[in-house]
């Protein structure tokens, strides 16, 4: 598979839901409670279940050394049967003012894309939201992975290039009832 046919799979999917729907019915229609990790939790599950629907090997919280310490994505997709690195993936949630845990997250993944030898075809910075939240930090976050940037420790990650792809989504959650549910996500 290669970064566009996987930027438009998951473009289809986000646009839809199908699966989100059929696999995780208290993400869109029963709800659940903004409490401690549970959004996070379910949206990691939610990715993970994708890749793995997808046909890839999927895991959450999958540590990768970066330099001398570990950065572990949200979700690591693998190819079949070879295991080559194919989606790099974190899902957080975004508060106004909180640009730079955006940037921060993007960062991460483009240190992580590096450690792997740029070999994952995408990159996926899913933040959630409340319904009406405005997130205002999408052409920086999105010059992140394309322009590159130099780390604290002086190294230089360059921006993607052809071979790979970004893809900044918006998990919009509607609020009712004390329960949250996710109504779309925006690409």
């Amino acid at each position: 598979m290669n970064a566009e046919i996987l930027r438009h799979t998951l473009k289809r999917e986000f646009s839809s839901l199908e699966f989100a729907r059929n696999e995780f019915p208290m993400l869109t229609t029963w709800g659940v409670k903004d409490e401690s990790i549970c959004v996070h939790s379910l949206g990691c599950n939610y990715l993970g279940a994708l890749g793995r629907q997808l046909g890839f090997w999927a895991i959450n919280e999958y540590p990768v050394r970066v330099s001398t310490r570990y950065i572990r994505p949200d979700i690591v997709w693998w190819t079949r049967p070879d295991g080559f690195p194919l989606l790099l993936g974190e899902f957080e949630r975004f508060e106004p003012g909180q640009t730079s845990k955006l940037i921060d997250k993007a960062r991460n993944l483009m240190q992580t894309y590096e450690a792997l030898e740029r070999k994952p075809e995408a990159l996926l910075l899913m933040a959630w939201t409340i319904a009406g939240t405005e997130i205002s930090a999408n052409r920086v976050v999105r010059s992140v992975a394309f322009d590159g940037f130099r780390t604290q420790e002086g190294q230089l990650i360059e921006g993607l290039g052809t071979e790979a792809t970004f893809v900044l989504a918006h998990a919009i959650f509607g609020q009712s009832n004390g329960q949250l549910r996710l109504l779309e996500v925006q690409t």
